[in-house]
């Protein structure tokens, strides 16, 4: 059993003995956020949003988050999330690693203005089956840059969820609830699971039992995916599967995920995880909300989310990186709208295969900050099974999207 974002992990682990870590490039990814409605820097991508280079790397990078001052980075290569400085791209810090160091740490979200979250996969998925045991561990952290001689950034880990003992093929996502409750995705046994504030997981929607028969076709993995081709390269992921549930996001009491075997992205109300029902019964109250274009062979949209600091912005974006681009979702019409990236002069460097995004806190009024990390899966046999030689391009790279609310080109909708 595997998933699209297990094997990029698979990537990170495999492919890169011999590099460098670090990032570089760093000088030259001042921000302009301040300015993001001013007149373009050089090589600058426009469309709903404007985009540029942020930070570049020489490691494969998989995870990005940030605050005020800071954006993480997870290295699942080296086992470690670096830390930035979110005006200048400049490595900064790292994360100390838990007791026992990070297995697998490919996927973090802020909380609050002091704090993220990062999850470790734990292993990839087995044959036979083996759980993946995830841990999501929970950081505090502080940035001072009035003492950079000294060291401008501290953290410290205070909280482990581990779950060892639960039946988790590969963990996609998560997403943390106002009342403290974590949800958590199993993109191939095609389950939610919740994190309660203590600590203990408990079944959201899982099915009656892991036989196949019983699967809940809503979340379930696909044992089979047609061939696209993705940046000029035929692309079928390796084993030829498409996962279940994936990503995760939260708006006013109803949870959406995306699933690419069920070609769309679904939704339920909150509510149902807390009711007195069967797990596997909840699966009644799934509907779907924007179904995959007829015309699309295959979407996957590695992660998504809503802008949480702006709550008149309805759209959900979404990393869309068989399309090399950042999209935003209508809700309402299931219309997708090309926020950065497509075909065109340095896009497909800039989004080259984006797997991971995450809103920043504004700086300037009016602009909406995401940066996007991408990790060009769609040029290693590792992930790859339609090619035979790894040919990357690099570095690694992560944009940052500027969204602003004055008027601006015209909205590329694409069905």
């Amino acid at each position: 059993m595997t998933t699209h974002r297990a094997r990029s992990i698979a990537l990170v682990l495999v492919c890169f003995p011999l590099l460098a870590s670090g990032n570089s490039s760093g000088a030259k990814a001042a921000s302009v956020e301040r300015k993001a409605g001013s007149r373009d820097a050089p090589g600058a991508v426009r469309g709903v949003g404007r985009a540029e280079r942020y930070a570049q790397f020489r490691v494969p990078i998989a995870g990005v988050a940030g605050g005020r001052d800071v954006v993480f980075v997870g290295q699942p290569l080296h086992k470690r999330v670096v830390v930035l400085s979110r005006s200048t791209g400049k490595r900064i810090g790292v994360l100390p690693p838990p007791p026992g160091g990070f297995s697998v740490p490919f996927i973090m979200h802020a909380h609050g203005s002091d704090r993220v979250e990062v999850l470790d996969a734990g292993r990839l998925p087995q044959k036979p089956f083996r759980p993946a045991n995830p841990s999501i561990y929970q950081y505090r952290y502080s940035f001072s840059p009035r003492r950079a001689s000294q060291g401008v950034f501290s953290a410290s880990l205070e909280r482990t969820v581990s779950f060892s003992g639960v039946p988790v093929g590969f963990s996609e996502d998560f997403v943390r609830l106002q009342d403290g409750r974590l949800l958590v995705s199993d993109a191939v046994l095609g389950s939610i699971w919740v994190v309660q504030p203590d600590g203990t997981i408990t079944p959201g929607i899982v099915p009656k039992s892991f036989d196949p028969p019983d699967a809940i076709p809503a979340l379930a993995m696909c044992v089979k995916m047609p061939e696209v081709t993705v940046n000029g390269h035929p692309f079928l992921f390796t084993g030829s599967t498409l996962p279940g549930v994936s990503p995760l996001a939260v708006r006013d009491g109803t949870v959406y995920y995306a699933s690419p075997c069920a070609r769309g992205i679904y939704a339920f109300p909150l509510a149902i995880l807390s009711d007195d029902r069967q797990p596997y019964q909840r699966a009644a109250d799934i509907h779907l909300v924007a179904a995959t274009p007829p015309d699309v062979q295959v979407e996957e949209l590695l992660d998504f989310t809503f802008n949480p600091f702006d709550p008149s912005d309805r759209y959900l974006y979404a990393a869309d990186p068989l399309e090399l681009r950042v999209i935003r979702i209508d809700l309402t019409t299931g219309a997708r709208q090309v926020v950065a990236g497509g075909s065109g002069p340095g896009i497909p460097k800039l989004f080259d295969f984006p797997s991971s995004l995450g809103f920043l806190p504004p700086i300037a009024d009016g602009v909406s900050t995401l940066v996007v990390a991408s990790n060009q899966q769609e040029r290693t046999p590792l992930t790859n099974d339609a090619v035979r030689q790894t040919t990357f391009d690099l570095p690694f790279t992560v944009a940052k999207v500027f969204v602003t609310s004055e008027p601006g080109p015209a909205p590329v909708t694409v069905r």
